[in-house]
């Protein structure tokens, strides 16, 4: 299906109803791998904050494209759902899922510690809204300056950027959101989590545009993860 490449996102908190253990054998024993093998999904990793923040989990997926996730094989998943998984989902405290569209601007190229089949050990994801009359400074801060500035930074892989497109949100802790999240969504992949020690990224953190920027930010979100376990189809 023809369209942008997109981004599933899912946060997820456990809480007290369901066994750890059992969420994650539920996660990575049926949950993934039924979408390994469906042509709207081509990657598949997990995540573990090491931020101290919650929620704790975090999965994501690369789509073929949002409207993919409208028709099969994608639209089957959630019809045809376990005992188990409905279950399961009925009683973790936070299931947070975010479809993002991949941002149509530049996008630079991954530095040479991409590897298409290993996703990156770290990733920050940082959500963004800004005023609307500032989004085009935003995009051209974004694409000219920021990212190339943590492209010079050691040990970093590549950044992609996203706009939200649909959300919603399951759960006790989940029904206490009462607002859409930040349009805007930035994931930075590194193989280190040595950056914040360089002055390279010292540098690319503290720009005159930078800080001409942050005035008109909204509402902004960063979360630091850490890679939990990723999936691979045999090609």
């Amino acid at each position: 299906m023809s369209g942008p490449k997109a981004l599933l996102l899912v946060f997820s908190e456990v809480g007290s109803r369901v066994p750890t253990e059992e969420y994650h054998d539920w996660y990575n024993n049926e949950h993934i791998p039924l979408r390994v093998n469906t042509s709207t999904f081509s990657s598949w990793a997990r995540f573990q904050e090491i931020d101290g923040l919650k929620p704790v989990y975090a999965a994501y997926y690369d789509l073929e494209s949002v409207e993919s996730t409208k028709i099969p094989p994608y639209s089957q998943l959630a019809e045809t759902r376990s005992e188990r998984e409905k279950t399961i989902m009925a009683n973790l405290d936070l299931v947070d899922r975010r479809l993002y569209e991949s941002y149509t601007g530049p996008s630079l190229r991954p530095s040479s510690l991409y590897n298409p089949r290993q996703t990156a050990r770290y990733t920050v994801l940082v959500e963004t809204e800004v005023k609307p009359e500032a989004e085009e400074d935003f995009n051209r801060w974004y694409d000219e300056e920021h990212i190339p500035m943590l492209a010079k930074v050691p040990g970093w892989v590549r950044s992609r950027r996203f706009v939200l497109k649909e959300d919603g949100v399951m759960g006790v802790e989940g029904l206490k959101r009462t607002e859409a999240p930040p349009k805007h969504l930035a994931v930075h992949e590194w193989a280190t989590q040595e950056k914040l020690e360089s002055d390279a990224y010292k540098q690319a953190m503290s720009t005159p545009w930078r800080t001409k920027v942050l005035e008109s930010v909204v509402r902004k979100t960063r979360r630091e993860m850490e890679l939990y376990k990723q999936w691979t189809r045999d090609d």
